[in-house]
């Protein structure tokens, strides 16, 4: 499964398990509440507590977050 991760640094792809919508929002809840704003450790510590990959590949994500707006959607 792919997801992307979108913010002012650039669009990540990451690679990992297939999730629900609902279980998706839950990983990226916690880790908005938990992760290091001054390191801006997001996507180490979301890859690192969920298992998630950074991965280059030429998919389509199944859920988009972007982290500037706080906002998760599925793209059509």
């Amino acid at each position: 499964m792919i997801v992307e991760i979108e913010f002012y640094k650039g669009d990540i792809l990451l690679s990992g398990k297939q999730i629900t919508y609902a279980e998706f929002l839950r990983q990226i809840n916690e880790i908005e509440a938990v992760y290091d704003r001054i390191q801006d450790n997001f996507i180490a510590l979301l890859c690192r507590r969920y298992d998630w990959a950074v991965t280059n590949t030429q998919e389509n994500p199944v859920y988009i977050y972007d982290r500037d707006t706080e906002k998760a959607y599925v793209p059509r």
